[in-house]
């Protein structure tokens, strides 16, 4: 895993010479090595961790746009129109452990960014920085570190779980059980939230770098994932009842605009005059040859809308020529200006957390009242369902409707509610329940010897 763990050189270099006017210049004495010199003051230790949200903007990442189109196509979203052999396998279920994608876009990229973390939360514990604006930085560090193991464990199951910027240690690491793993990206959570700031100043007003809020929604996903619907209730209560700061847009159009009172973290782009990356994957557009594609809706989720969903009128589209019809996620409508940034935690998703765990909490009026106030900003009628069964499938319906094109959900809602097998294998005739996890990348078990591979490959 050595390529993965890269010191925070690779982060302060990239703060340095980037254009873009969001980073500040480090000067490194010739006598001091980096990390020394970045943690002597807030503004160059900040600036670090800029580099990490940069990196995960500019490079070929699950966090820039991976999972909607990798995960989207793996499940019964998204049709592929891909050439490559590595998109093929994903569209497929046939991914190999020699699959580069898999390799560099979801392990290398998150251990990337993990190690990255790791570095800073040794430097910052070392700082002579004034002891508010080191923990805040700290909780930030251990947010990136606890998303970035979210999408490990419930991609790849059992992973290695690194805390330490130790090169030698984290090259012969082998992989944790995925429940610790999940244990210990709560605990992580958990200590930050009470580091981290609750308002937007780290992101000079804008919701582009996670808060408080951000470690209690990734929180309140850990405790629904871990069956603890308590804490998941009161997680996504929290959030629902700061209404001056999160409310769900009325005009559907406006949920992923920059800054949308429904976003509690956003990414920006960081390349100039470009919209999010998700636009380029989903938006269908004239080309010489009829259009540009890379991904279309597959009918099983273009159908699975009700009548008059305004979700389904304004979130998708359909491009048509003399050859046919296709039908394109609409969430994201710009490639080419920073009018939307990528959406990685709204508001929406925490009824909907709240709305399952009060139905399994046998909460049913209160699991009815959240499904009904996500339904009603679509324009639909409300439901008076009595049962739990019924609640539940309301709110993986909902969920489904509602998220789809984003982080995956769609993908890790199927495994976690035991239904993928049913739903994925009745599209796709190559489906074996061992493809419900990644293969853990061949080239990094060369690596290190100490490291297993999941079941089926």
């Amino acid at each position: 895993m050595n390529r993965l763990h890269k010191i925070l050189f690779v982060v302060v270099l990239f703060a340095m010479i980037t254009s873009c006017s969001d980073f500040i210049d480090v000067d490194i004495p010739k006598t001091q090595i980096v990390s020394e010199t970045v943690f002597q003051t807030q503004a160059s230790a900040s600036s670090a961790i800029r580099g990490i949200y940069s990196l995960m903007m500019t490079n070929t990442s699950f966090t820039r746009g991976g999972l909607e189109e990798y995960i989207g196509i793996a499940s019964d979203e998204l049709i592929s129109y891909a050439s490559s052999a590595n998109r093929l396998q994903f569209y497929q279920n046939s991914i190999t452990p020699i699959n580069t994608d898999v390799l560099t876009v979801f392990w290398g990229e998150a251990y990337k960014y993990i190690s990255n973390a790791n570095v800073i939360i040794r430097g910052l514990e070392n700082s002579t920085i004034p002891e508010t604006e080191k923990r805040a930085l700290l909780g930030e560090a251990l947010f990136i570190r606890a998303f970035c193991y979210f999408y490990l464990a419930n991609l790849f199951g059992d992973v290695p779980y690194l805390t330490t910027s130790d090169y030698e240690a984290n090259a012969k690491a082998s992989r944790v059980a995925y429940s610790t793993v999940m244990l210990n990206i709560q605990q992580d959570l958990e200590a930050a939230q009470e580091m981290m700031p609750s308002d937007f100043s780290t992101g000079m007003g804008e919701r582009i770098r996670p808060n408080r809020d951000a470690a209690i929604a990734l929180l309140a996903r850990i405790y629904l994932y871990r069956k603890e619907w308590v804490k998941a209730e009161q997680a996504s209560t929290e959030l629902i009842d700061n209404a001056e700061i999160y409310s769900l847009q009325t005009d559907l159009s406006q949920v992923f605009i920059a800054n949308s009172n429904e976003a509690i973290w956003q990414l920006k782009p960081v390349v100039p005059n470009s919209g999010p990356p998700q636009a380029s994957i989903f938006v269908l557009t004239a080309a010489p040859n009829g259009f540009s594609r890379r991904v279309s809706i597959r009918d099983e989720l273009f159908n699975s809308f009700e009548a008059n969903d305004q979700r389904k009128s304004l979130w998708t589209k359909t491009f048509s020529n003399s050859s046919g019809a296709w039908n394109y996620i609409n969430k994201y409508t710009t490639t080419n200006s920073p009018v939307e940034y990528s959406m990685m935690f709204r508001i929406a998703e925490q009824y909907l957390i709240r709305a399952e765990a009060r139905a399994e909490l046998d909460n049913y009026e209160g699991a009815r009242d959240d499904i009904n106030t996500i339904r009603s900003r679509a324009g639909l009628d409300v439901i008076d369902y009595n049962t739990k069964d019924e609640l539940l499938d309301a709110v993986l319906h909902e969920r489904r409707v509602e998220l789809f094109g984003e982080g995956g959900h769609r993908w890790l809602d199927l495994k976690r509610t035991g239904r993928i097998d049913a739903v994925i294998s009745a599209i796709k005739s190559q489906w074996q329940s061992t493809d419900a996890l990644l293969p853990i990348p061949h080239a990094e078990r060369l690596i290190n010897t100490n490291l297993t591979q999941n079941p089926g490959y």
